[in-house]
């Protein structure tokens, strides 16, 4: 009888725990609505013919295609002057293009509902709470408000995001977890979904084949060394990646024909570039000041990141056991992804923020908030002193200064000319077509060097290659008689870093 007791209870006890957890993630997805929604109802781009442009974000480049895209596609038009970028995002906008300016409302929401509940599903599997899981998505997801403007905003990367996080959640609890955290059950249907997702990730769009091909070769691999590899599981993911590809595939030829598409062609020819991806990092990641007049890095905006890479600095020496895989894997596309983009030729610190660009890692910071959970409860593990000693050590590097430093006209190893004369407007000089040459050849601005205005004037700053001896405009000759400051650069260690408050290097030499 007492055995009865107490299974009883224990039952009770868990219905009582499934109950709450449940009414706890109701009320977490209804406060990210409602952040949402606030969000969307008060963002300065919003189209609305009372606003002082109807358009709003219509009316930008990358979100006038996705209309033109999805608006096409509900009429069945395949024509691929009507289709600029991937299709995958347009079919998910093309069943509600009859909302007019608002047809992105709702599918937008409904991804950022799927990430949330995939961040979840991800973190119980690894042994977090769901209001640990909760916390993590909503502080990753809709905060500070620049993150919660490109979730709002129409853009590609937020279908991409659900995809990616639904892919890493099956492939950890399918493959890469065991006992606890593993799913035993309709494992075969998972596998073909796991696998549909990994294919219709770099569909939707194609530089995400990075992190697709990430998760599907550490899960074979993890299968193999594991001796848990299961044809059937794997034939299972191998026809749901056939179906989704054979059917984009069959679209792809119907638009484009059996060659590339414009935008492709345009991709290819801007680019990425690793000369100085160390240069590109420190300025995207830390602070672009003072070299760049306006702009911050990501760290500078999301101070919690440092936690975040503290956490992926702490691997080697915290990861013991068989549930630190899915860490690892999430650090590893993290590094590589972000480096990949850091080298993207047209992602400046100014773009970052000021055309939207960090949607490129709206998927990264999700990422970024596990691993600083992980790095932040090894304070409380007994490695805590490998954890403190890390943290430290991370901080110290973040201290590193890269500023400008005042040398003669002429010299070699210049960073930076600043020209003095009335400052053009932001266009002018930012989307300026013009080539400089010095004695080691030509630059372009864009892929090159970036020209940006400021108060005294304008800026050329080195980005492909510092620049080398007298540096001459090819394109705009008046600019050649313009007196010129030449900056090369110095480096320095101080014990408040420029990601923190009061950002210190906003308010060094030359100030914008």
């Amino acid at each position: 009888m007492s055995i009865n007791i107490y299974y009883f209870y224990r039952t009770k006890y868990s219905q009582v725990g499934l109950y709450f957890k449940y009414i706890f993630s109701v009320f977490g997805f209804v406060i990210i609505t409602v952040i949402y929604l606030l969000g969307y109802l008060h963002n300065p781009a919003r189209p609305s013919p009372a606003a002082r442009f109807p358009e709003g974000w219509w009316g930008w480049f990358d979100q006038s295609k996705y209309l033109q895209s999805a608006q096409a596609i509900s009429h069945w038009d395949l024509s691929p002057a009507q289709h600029w970028y991937p299709f995958g995002y347009a079919l998910l906008g093309a069943p509600f293009v009859w909302m007019g300016n608002n047809c992105y409302l709702l599918p937008d929401l409904l991804c950022l509902l799927a990430t949330v509940g995939a961040i979840i599903f991800l973190a119980e599997g690894l042994g977090l709470s769901v209001f640990a899981g909760m916390l993590i998505a909503i502080g990753t997801t809709v905060f500070p408000a620049p993150i919660l403007s490109v979730w709002v905003v129409p853009w590609n990367t937020t279908l991409s995001v659900p995809l990616i996080w639904w892919a890493f959640a099956l492939a950890t609890r399918l493959v890469l977890l065991k006992d606890a955290g593993r799913l035993s059950i309709s494992r075969l249907p998972l596998f073909v979904l796991l696998g549909a997702l990994l294919a219709f990730i770099p569909v939707t769009r194609p530089t995400d084949l990075l992190i697709s091909g990430g998760v599907a070769a550490t899960c074979f691999l993890t299968a193999l060394w594991e001796r848990e590899l299961r044809w059937k599981e794997l034939l299972a993911a191998v026809a749901g990646a056939t179906v989704v590809l054979g059917i984009a595939g069959a679209l792809y030829v119907q638009i484009y024909g059996f060659h590339a598409s414009e935008y492709m062609v345009h991709s290819k020819e801007l680019g990425f570039r690793t000369d100085l991806l160390w240069w590109k990092t420190y300025l995207l990641l830390l602070t672009p000041r003072p070299w760049f007049p306006d702009g911050e890095g990501l760290m500078e905006q999301i101070n919690w990141l440092f936690f975040g890479i503290a956490g992926i600095a702490m691997l080697p020496w915290t990861a013991r056991s068989r549930k630190d895989i899915p860490y690892i894997l999430l650090a590893g596309l993290c590094i590589g992804y972000s480096l990949l983009f850091f080298s993207y030729i047209d992602l400046i610190p100014s773009g970052l923020w000021r055309y939207n660009n960090v949607h490129y890692f709206k998927w990264v910071l999700p990422a970024m908030g596990l691993l600083a959970w992980r790095g932040i409860t090894a304070l409380f593990s007994p490695r805590w002193r490998v954890a403190l000693g890390t943290i430290a050590a991370v901080f110290v590097l973040s201290c590193i200064r890269l500023l400008p430093v005042q040398v003669p006209n002429g010299s070699s190893g210049v960073w930076m000319l600043t020209l003095h004369e009335a400052p053009p407007s932001w266009p002018d000089s930012y989307f300026r077509d013009m080539t400089v040459a010095d004695q080691d050849g030509k630059l372009a601005n864009i892929t090159g060097f970036r020209s940006l205005p400021d108060t005294q004037g304008e800026r050329w700053i080195a980005l492909a290659r510092p620049f080398d001896g007298v540096v001459r405009s090819l394109t705009m000759q008046d600019q050649n008689s313009l007196p010129v400051t030449s900056w090369g650069m110095k480096l320095s260690l101080r014990p408040n870093p420029c990601w923190l408050p009061p950002y210190a290097c906003r308010y060094k030499a030359p100030m914008p």
